[in-house]
């Protein structure tokens, strides 16, 4: 079964009983988290259940636990949500055999969370013919979307919002359905027993006080090779008490866009194709973004994600975390000396 859009995420509040196994997956990752956590909660609803959460590697080195983990019965008749987040084909051979398991074998359920997938992947068409499983495609956000996105969202934490300000503050809200969720959380935060609509004035002074706009400075310093201007950015964050892993997050962001970027490039042989990004680079920030793509070819990029993964799972592991600090402080220092170097 195949699903796109609004038809996808009307399946993921009401999905079909017959599906056991979905694939969710696009461009921005925001939107296909959230629509995996509806997914979730419906399944959870119909029949209550432990979520469990496997990493790509531990699945790749030891596929037994999945499977132990899709054919396992709870003894206290609970089912099992299985989410796996997993980038391109890497899980193709393993998925092709869950999809081939009778049904008489599968206890549990299974999200996979993927990024974007053309018509010729061999994952994408696997879900999309198995009886028991669904692919669901999804988009980013369109400015309107967004705003009925917020709309809702204050809504239903009692929040009102002026006209003026729900547009000024969509229009500040990054292309990135993940960002953006933290944004309105800080402003239903803001707005919690607010005794008034939020103005234009209130969505200025809290975009004044943001540590994650900090953050996206100084990572985008750091890339530029501005080493005074990144640091000092990266003090404002350590003093606002972010944790490395939201700023590890950031980063990869910023370079899977890059890498992006190089790709269309060569597949149009150049030239600004910002507005195809997620989030977009807008014309005015253009000869800034080419000058970091100049600084960070795409092996350098590909090295780069490689060792803020490592740095996430760090981060993850049980008391990882002081570590993870520490490793990302060296890791932001390093990458603003090499890209003032490679200038």
């Amino acid at each position: 079964m195949k699903l796109q859009g609004t038809s996808a995420e009307r399946f993921a509040k009401k999905p079909d009983p017959a599906c056991s196994f979905a694939l969710i997956f696009g461009e921005d990752e925001g939107v296909v988290a959230d629509t995996a956590n509806a997914l979730i909660k419906s399944w959870e609803k119909a029949d209550p259940s432990t979520v469990l959460t496997l990493e790509e590697d531990d699945v790749k080195r030891e596929p037994a636990r999945l499977f132990d983990a899709l054919e396992a019965v709870s003894l206290l008749g609970e089912g099992t949500i299985i989410r796996i987040r997993t980038k391109g084909e890497k899980l193709f051979a393993l998925m092709k055999e869950v999809l081939e398991l009778p049904s008489e074998r599968v206890a549990a359920k299974l999200v996979l969370q993927n990024g974007s997938l053309n018509t010729r992947s061999k994952l994408r068409t696997a879900f999309e013919a198995a009886p028991n499983a669904a692919a669901l495609h999804l988009f980013a956000d369109s400015a309107s979307d967004m705003s009925d996105l917020v709309g809702r969202f204050l809504s239903e934490r009692s929040v009102t919002i002026d006209p003026d300000a729900l547009s000024v503050f969509v229009g500040g809200l990054p292309g990135h359905r993940s960002l953006a969720n933290a944004e309105m959380e800080k402003l239903a935060t803001y707005a919690y027993n607010l005794g008034r609509s939020v103005a234009v004035d209130d969505i200025r002074a809290l975009c004044e006080t943001n540590a994650d706009e900090s953050a996206r400075t100084a990572v985008l310093k750091a890339l530029s090779g501005e080493p005074e201007q990144a640091q000092a950015e990266m003090d404002r964050v350590i003093d606002a008490g972010l944790s490395p892993i939201s700023l590890v997050r950031m980063f990869e962001m910023e370079a899977s866009r890059m890498l992006e970027a190089h790709a269309l490039r060569g597949d149009s042989g150049g030239g600004n194709v910002g507005m195809k990004l997620k989030p977009p680079v807008w014309k005015s920030d253009w000869p800034a973004f080419q000058a970091r793509l100049r600084k960070w070819p795409a092996p350098r990029l590909v090295r780069l994600v490689e060792r803020l993964h490592d740095l996430e799972l760090m981060a993850k592991s049980p008391g990882g975390a002081g570590m993870a600090e520490a490793a990302t402080r060296e890791l932001f220092i390093s990458l603003y000396k090499a890209a003032a170097r490679a200038g």
